[in-house]
């Protein structure tokens, strides 16, 4: 997540990146429930479900940028 960010911040910065184990696609995944562990990462991350959380991840998320 930190290098997908990081590229979409400042592009200029890199000419190539290279993701050994992405997790790119916060929106989606943040907000399922189902996934083991999600729940109990709105505590660090916050809950995308609630649109203070959501509009933050949305700016940093890489598939959404």
């Amino acid at each position: 997540l930190l290098i997908g960010a990081s590229i979409n911040q400042a592009p200029e910065l890199f000419k190539c990146a290279i993701l050994g184990v992405p997790f790119v696609d916060v929106a989606v995944t943040m907000t399922d429930s189902t996934i083991p562990l999600t729940s109990g990462e709105w505590v660090e991350w916050g809950n995308p479900n609630e649109e203070k959380y959501h509009q933050y991840m949305m700016e940093y998320s890489p598939m959404n940028n």
